[in-house]
């Protein structure tokens, strides 16, 4: 398709949800559709082979690089907050994990009045979406999407051995945590084939933009929504200095994610009217909800050193470990390279309270260790747990630092500021210390390096986790569907107040997901597909 100034949908972000988005909505080949993308093309290795998330974060030829504030509930510590800047999104960065959340969780979005989102709606957008080739005893899973989607090929004896411990200490080894039921401990599930990343934009995008009615724009840093008479008319952006402009017939679809779309709608007018009048903004419409709301899953390490005669993922970070690792991966797609940052995962419950999981730990054979201000591998054998809050009653928000797009928003996390969600994490942690010493750990598990046997009573792991606690990259919310004064999207995610536009990420989620949340912002990208061709 040859470019033009002129197209039926723009999408904004060529992310998890963007690429989704895109694939559905040229299908019937009637309309024509722009993606426009502020990152470069996903061609680099780094954001084909697993282990390369770990080069992708930080650099800016990957990543947004955003940094948060100081957080007042964590020694006022601040933290890199990774968000893929690259065709693909944060599918071409992160850990690959594919985790839908639980039923509860879309039963509750549409129980807050959110018509059309209850886990039986969105149950065939996951469907439709996968091409899974694990096992599972219910009819829950697609085999013929797009997106191939696998049981984590040859996992590490340590992760082996972290599901057998967990179900030595009451939580079951489970078939398929995306099933009927999550609860319980499981090698995880990847977006991977045959070792490689499938990414968004591999699964989607590239099969889109094989019909001649897709365009995609690359390296193209979106400054602003075109807004006449509260009407969405197209976008403004920026590319190698020259400033151009897209107008939509139809509508202008925000798929940035939980930092850029509410900064894109901030920067146009929308959002809270008294934030954007202190920085010169005319107000649009006055949307206080715009940016608040901002959900994540906070985490902790949890650092065992192992027995010498076990060689874990941490003691490869050298040449001849890359040489050899480099070779498994292209014999047979393999080993560190194609190891995602978690090898395993249990679902667990902080306490009899809660009636569903609250609690995801992520396992992994690796381990690292503070040096001065950095964090590095050891050099000495070592597996990690990462106990995180599925359900944080903690809540966030990001402001504009400025009237310019080229200036990055402010991130205040707020990650601990309900002592509900440091009471979870520290229950969580608990159970990891009974999971290294379950009987089929106790063979490789050698003693506690962080945080260290020190810690026990109450006020140590407050204190922890006010020190070293932190965001597991899954922001979200901050755009929320509902019906109330702080929402921001209906459940069709228009945008209130404002016509022919949208947003679709997970920045709509009135509620994050129990897990990782790549899986559920493919499937709001499918949905709102949906929304829209019915309204076309």
């Amino acid at each position: 398709m040859k470019p033009t100034d002129e197209y039926d949908y723009i999408i904004v972000g060529a992310g998890s949800a963007g690429c989704v988005l895109a694939d559905r909505l040229s299908q019937n080949g009637r309309y024509t559709i722009a993606v426009v993308e502020a990152g470069g093309p996903d061609t680099s290795l780094v954001v084909k082979i697993p282990a390369g998330a770990m080069r992708a974060s930080g650099n800016p030829d990957f990543d947004w690089c955003y940094m948060s504030e100081p957080d007042p509930t964590r020694d006022e510590r601040t933290d890199a907050w990774p968000r893929g800047r690259v065709v693909g999104g944060s599918s071409s960065t992160n850990g690959q994990l594919w985790v839908r959340g639980q039923a509860e969780d879309y039963d509750a979005w549409s129980a807050e009045g959110n018509s059309g989102w209850s886990y039986d709606d969105v149950l065939p957008y996951f469907k439709d979406l996968e091409n899974y080739t694990g096992a599972s005893t219910e009819d829950l899973r697609g085999t013929e999407g797009p997106l191939h989607v696998e049981m984590l090929r040859k996992p590490h004896q340590l992760s082996s051995a972290f599901v057998a411990a967990a179900s030595e200490t009451g939580i079951p080894a489970i078939q398929d945590y995306n099933g009927a039921n999550q609860e319980g401990a499981s090698i995880v599930q990847v977006t991977q084939k045959r070792g490689w990343r499938q990414s968004a934009s591999k699964a989607f995008l590239r099969r889109a933009l094989k019909r001649n009615n897709v365009e995609l724009i690359v390296n193209a840093l979106v400054l602003g929504i075109d807004i006449e008479d509260k009407v969405a008319r197209g976008i403004t952006y920026s590319s190698d200095g020259v400033t151009k402009s897209l107008r939509a017939r139809q509508e202008v679809i925000l798929s940035a994610g939980a930092i850029g779309s509410p900064q894109l709608l901030m920067l146009s007018g929308v959002g809270p009217g008294e934030h954007l009048q202190e920085l010169g903004i005319d107000v649009v419409a006055d949307l206080p909800g715009v940016g608040q709301n901002l959900q994540e899953h906070s985490g902790i390490w949890v650092v065992q050193e192992v027995v010498d005669s076990v060689r874990t993922v941490n003691q490869d970070y050298n040449l001849m470990g890359v040489v050899r690792n480099g070779l498994r991966f292209l014999i047979d797609g393999t080993g560190a390279a194609a190891s995602p940052p978690a090898q395993a995962t249990a679902f667990i419950r902080s306490g009899p309270q809660e009636a569903t999981p609250d609690v995801q730990v992520l396992f992994t054979p690796l381990g690292y260790t503070i040096e001065g201000q950095d964090v590095v591998p050891m050099s000495s054998p070592a597996m990690m747990c990462v106990p995180t809050v599925c359900h944080p009653d903690s809540r966030g928000e990001i402001k504009l630092s400025s009237a310019s797009a080229t200036d990055a928003p402010l991130i205040f996390p707020r990650l601990l500021s309900d002592d509900r969600d440091s009471a979870r994490l520290q229950a969580a942690c608990e159970w990891v210390r009974k999971v290294f010493e379950a009987p089929s750990m106790k063979p490789y598990a050698k003693s506690e390096q962080f945080p260290g046997p020190q810690v026990h009573s109450d006020a140590d792991w407050r204190e922890l986790f006010r020190a070293a606690a932190g965001p597991v990259f899954h922001v979200t919310s901050t755009c929320k569907m509902g019906s109330g004064p702080d929402s921001v999207v209906d459940s069709s995610l228009r945008v209130r107040g404002i016509e022919r536009l949208r947003v679709a990420d997970a920045s709509i989620m009135p509620r994050i997901t129990s897990g990782n949340t790549n899986a559920p912002a493919m499937m709001i990208g499918a949905k709102a597909a949906d929304l829209i061709l019915q309204k076309a």
